[in-house]
């Protein structure tokens, strides 16, 4: 009886080399890169989708503290006086009658804060309705301090930079409330937009005294 001799084991090199180099052509392909691509851009929108929420909330809840202080302030003020308010209005150090705003100071003026509120809303034509009011109560004002014109255009015609410093900026934030009433919903008024209009009304509210 021979004995068998055991045939020797052969490593298949050439077997493991074609898979791995099929593996690599499978990693590099166009399309595998092209699903990378394609996770990589949705990971990227998905993330700056979350900044910008997370940015919109805080300025959010920015305004919400400030609103909350000034009710905290304008409450301590008012403790131990009597009221200087008459039909919810009340009158500023010049004589001028301020909705809502509070005499020694005007810290707090109601009629303002109401407007920004609007602000809050996910709703573009709440923030349409903020730049209306904005701009009825700053005619109001300019009526207030004596300035004549049968509408506000003419009024702010008939200032100038001397008298008023912030003109300029009283008629860019009137021109996009034209474009509101004019054009209506043909209008696209963005959050970023809205916010730039009504920082332009604070701006000449301050100038004419109605807040701080």
């Amino acid at each position: 009886m021979q004995n068998s001799i055991p045939q020797p084991v052969f490593l298949n090199v050439e077997f493991i080399f074609s898979w791995l180099w099929n593996r690599v052509q499978l990693v590099f392909s166009t399309n595998f890169l092209g699903l990378l691509e394609f996770i990589a851009a949705i990971l990227v929108i998905i993330g700056i989708t979350i900044i910008l929420y997370s940015l919109v909330r805080l300025n959010e809840m920015r305004q919400e503290d400030a609103k909350k202080a000034a009710k905290e302030k304008n409450s301590e003020k008012n403790s131990g006086k009597n009221s200087a308010t008459k039909n919810g209005t009340s009158t500023s150090t010049d004589g001028i009658q301020f909705p809502g705003a509070i005499n020694e100071g005007v810290e707090y003026n109601e009629t303002w804060e109401n407007i920004r509120s609007k602000l809050l809303s996910d709703s573009p034509s709440d923030w349409r309705l903020a730049i209306i009011e904005a701009d009825i109560y700053l005619d109001r004002l300019l009526d207030a301090k004596g300035y004549t014109g049968d509408t506000m255009g003419d009024k702010l015609k008939n200032l100038t930079t001397e008298r008023f410093p912030s003109l300029q900026i009283a008629w860019e934030a009137h021109k996009v409330r034209n474009r509101i009433a004019h054009d209506g919903a043909a209008f696209t008024l963005t959050m970023p937009e809205a916010r730039r209009v009504l920082s332009y009304f604070e701006i000449v509210y301050r100038d004419l005294g109605a807040i701080e």
